[in-house]
């Protein structure tokens, strides 16, 4: 690995020049960005959420780590346009799967329960945790307004999620041990898969109060733009967390490609950055080619497109300014490295 650097505090580093040059701009188009900053009830969002968790007798120590998450600015950067009532319920949604993410599943000690056949016939499983329970109340919500098809579809997206999430976590176990990551190819799979952003997408027709048709979401370009929106926030992810990561000693493609091709910390990021953009190149051109489908669904999937466009973009803007990914910067040569966005 060729090329030294440092992981400091953001205190420590907040004093030294910035290396925010071209080689560590993300070039994305302007139409990616909402006009809406932040939600504007997201604020509200995060209160009733911190409740809703007392309410679920969350820990103490779990308690602590919400508070810590900035769920207004989790769901208000990527969610910007919703009403007040879906903030509400993609806050409670999101901030639950982060939470239960952090302090169990990563861990392995727990795994998603609720399949379709519970959710749609009532029948709740048999020693239900208190994440269970909130996972409960959300799709009791949930299967009251939507279709059968559209429940068992969430619910499926959600098994596949904790799946690819239970094998991430062995192999971040496994490089605990072993100090040898796997490779890159495969680590990138696993975080498209654990990123959450198929579940997400489920999500946004529901703030439409309208489903889009199933051969819509069966059809091979749709599936690759799902996949693409995946990518860019898991890309987004490691790029900003990786100071965070590589303090605590976890996972995270940075580190992997610098130790696969043998780049330096500049060149790994900026590798990721490149990738990132020529996502969104892919993205822009295969919506383009959808082409129409009928009077009443087009304008869903146009408005569907720009809003995974806000939010694949949304995820990463959070993450530049999130606690969470700020606590450490990455220097080099007595420059912290700060990855930033020109909008073209």
């Amino acid at each position: 690995m060729s090329g030294s650097f440092a992981v400091v505090p953001a205190k420590a580093a907040a004093k030294l020049p910035r290396d925010n040059t071209a080689r560590f701009q993300f070039r994305v188009p302007a139409s990616w960005r909402s006009p809406v900053t932040r939600n504007p009830f997201a604020s509200q969002a995060q209160r009733s959420v911190l409740k809703w968790f007392a309410s679920l007798d969350c820990t103490s120590q779990e308690l602590e780590r919400a508070r810590a998450f900035d769920i207004a600015g989790y769901v208000g950067v990527p969610f910007p346009t919703l009403p007040l009532d879906k903030t509400l319920l993609f806050a409670r949604y999101l901030s639950l799967w982060l939470l239960w993410d952090d302090m169990h599943v990563e861990s392995l000690e727990s795994r998603w329960r609720l399949g379709a056949e519970h959710v749609l016939t009532g029948r709740r499983p048999s020693g239900m945790t208190r994440f269970d329970e909130g996972w409960w109340q959300l799709f009791e919500e949930l299967a009251s307004a939507r279709s059968a098809g559209w429940v068992q579809g969430i619910c499926q997206a959600m098994a596949t999620w904790s799946n690819a999430a239970e094998e991430e976590a062995a192999a971040m176990r496994r490089y605990g041990e072993t100090g040898v990551p796997p490779g890159f190819e495969r680590q990138l799979e696993l975080r498209i898969a654990t990123i959450g952003m198929y579940v997400a997408l489920y999500l946004l027709e529901n703030a439409y109060e309208a489903e889009l048709p199933h051969e819509f979401h069966q059809h091979p370009t749709v599936r690759r733009l799902k996949l693409l929106a995946n990518e860019l926030v898991g890309l987004g992810n490691d790029i900003f967390s990786f100071a965070k990561d590589r303090k605590q000693r976890q996972l995270n493609l940075v580190s992997t490609l610098m130790e696969e091709r043998g780049l330096c910390v500049e060149d790994a990021i900026k590798v990721l950055i490149r990738k990132h953009d020529e996502a969104i190149i892919e993205f822009d051109r295969l919506a383009g080619s959808l082409g129409r489908w009928s009077p009443r669904t087009d304008p869903l999937i146009q408005r569907w497109l720009r809003d995974v466009r806000y939010a694949a973009l949304g995820f990463s803007l959070w993450e530049a300014q999130a606690p969470r990914y700020t606590a450490y910067k990455v220097v080099v040569k007595e420059r912290a490295i700060e990855p930033t966005f020109v909008f073209v």
